[in-house]
């Protein structure tokens, strides 16, 4: 009795996004060029947390929705800019640190990726 082939597990990549800029662009290639299964999360803060906010880049924070990756904001910088959870684009989840968050990624084996 052959076993059918397994597929590889996941690529599991964590995006470091403090500028708004290249984010999407930089996703949206990282999904074109994967030729295998592909987790994406993509972590915002300071001034990146622009990307996900309401009525600030929406046609861009669209376009990433799209990419299927998961996107998360700090909320430190939530905090720090005085604003609210209910501030960000649907379907953006709050992280209490992005650098505590993406240092638990990378000790769980997510490769980083930072785009600045």
């Amino acid at each position: 009795m052959n076993a059918e082939p397994s597929s590889p597990p996941p690529v599991r990549v964590v995006v470091a996004a403090p500028q708004p800029d290249r984010v999407v662009r930089a996703v949206s290639n990282l999904v074109a060029a994967a030729d295998r299964p592909l987790d994406v999360e993509v972590v915002v803060y300071g001034a990146g947390l622009e990307l996900v906010l309401k009525g600030v880049r929406d046609e861009e924070a669209g376009r990433l929705r799209e990419t299927g990756a998961r996107v998360v904001a700090c909320a430190n910088t939530l905090a720090g800019r005085g604003v609210t959870a209910g501030a960000l684009v649907p379907g953006v989840d709050v992280v209490p640190a992005a650098v505590w968050h993406l240092a638990v990624r990378q000790h769980e084996g997510w490769a980083l990726v930072p785009v600045w």
